[in-house]
């Protein structure tokens, strides 16, 4: 058995992600992200939610350097973060994702949006289907 639940890649809106973050996963502390073209508005956004303590995912971008921010996840970082998404584009709040609780990884999506979305298979089932159908994807 996989180490993960999968939610298959597919066309996913970047504010409606966000928002289903917040509500299928609130028990989330740790927002980390990556990304080399993160816009300037966002970058700020990611500063005023600066969380202290190590960037526990592996750097997924080796070349160019990329931009690394860890974050306390709350509803109004996710709702914060999801009407920046709304007027930016996907490569310019982030490229890789991961969220955690404490240290227990819940989430990754490395090249997000362009790429299968794992899950820890610590979430139960009914958490992780209820999410996909708010992505409008599949999961297996």
């Amino acid at each position: 058995m996989s180490k993960y639940w999968e939610i298959e890649e597919g066309k996913v809106d970047g504010a409606g992600f966000l928002q289903a973050l917040w509500r299928h996963f609130p028990q989330a502390t740790t927002f980390y992200v990556e990304g080399t073209s993160v816009s300037g508005d966002v970058m700020d956004f990611y500063r005023l939610h600066k969380e202290e303590g190590d960037y526990l995912p592996a750097r997924q971008t080796l070349f160019p350097l990329s931009r690394k921010f860890r974050c306390r996840f709350s509803a109004s970082f996710a709702a914060g973060l999801s009407a920046l998404a709304q007027k930016h584009a996907e490569t310019e709040l982030l490229d890789h994702v991961a969220l955690y609780d404490g240290s227990r990884e819940i989430l990754s999506w490395h090249d997000a949006f362009a790429n299968v979305l794992l899950i820890s298979r610590s979430i139960p089932e009914w958490t992780v289907s209820a999410f996909a159908a708010d992505l409008g994807l599949r999961y297996s």
